[in-house]
């Protein structure tokens, strides 16, 4: 039987994680904007490479799909902050 009050309470504990990050990196301003992208870049590509491991799965259990849409969610967030700090970098070419 799948336990949902477990599996939400994770689901809760990576949205926390997400906050902590996204506030954290928005607070360190002191690390330059081409750290924070290689850093978003390292992340969403390990997200990537779980999510494919994932999909060669002929059979997902309901623990495994919840961890997809959370993979995939947070892929879309560290792919946000990679057009963010790469639209910076690029004025501060400019500039």
């Amino acid at each position: 039987m799948v336990d949902f009050g477990r599996i939400i309470g994770n689901y809760l504990t990576f949205s926390n994680i997400f906050y902590n990050i996204s506030v954290n990196c928005q607070m360190e301003n002191t690390e330059s904007t081409e750290e924070i992208y290689k850093q978003a870049r390292n992340q969403h590509a390990l997200l990537d490479r779980r999510l494919k491991m994932l999909l060669k799965k002929s059979y997902l259990t309901a623990q495994e799909e919840l961890e997809m849409k959370v993979l995939k969610k947070k892929k879309l967030y560290y792919k946000d902050i990679m057009d963010k700090t790469g639209h910076i970098q690029k004025r501060e070419e400019k500039g």
